[in-house]
């Protein structure tokens, strides 16, 4: 698990080669993100931030922005191989129904700012 970066990563400001072939570092630095704790601190350390944490931090920011906000991807994954990803089709019921329920929220003003949301069956049969 998370060693030092490789290569250019270390300098900020410059996402390097360990964060596109290393999965188990992102998702070690979303964690990181999403509980706004330092990767040191993940691994076990005292949770002081290091210059190792901050490099890997704006890696991970610049990672971040170089990632399409709809697929996911990123354009140096498209650079050598038109065909380095394919559509999969999954059918989510539960965002299916959400849909169902937008056809009866009215266009006009009353329904603005109404928003779908879905809850298990038992929670709301006992809703007041």
């Amino acid at each position: 698990m998370g060693g030092g970066l490789a290569g250019p990563a270390g300098e900020p400001g410059r996402s390097g080669k360990r964060l596109s072939r290393d999965p188990v570092l992102r998702a070690e630095l979303g964690l990181c993100e999403r509980y706004r704790i330092p990767h040191s601190q993940l691994l076990g350390a005292d949770g002081r931030w290091t210059p190792l944490d901050r490099a890997k931090a704006l890696a991970w920011a610049e990672w971040q922005r170089t990632t399409c906000p709809e697929c996911h991807t990123r354009l140096e994954e498209w650079d050598h191989d038109r065909h380095a990803y394919v559509t999969d089709t999954l059918r989510c019921p539960g965002c299916e129904l959400i849909e169902q329920e937008r056809d009866h929220v009215p266009t006009d003003r009353s329904g603005y700012g109404v928003k779908i949301q879905l809850m298990p069956r038992h929670q709301h049969r006992n809703r007041p």
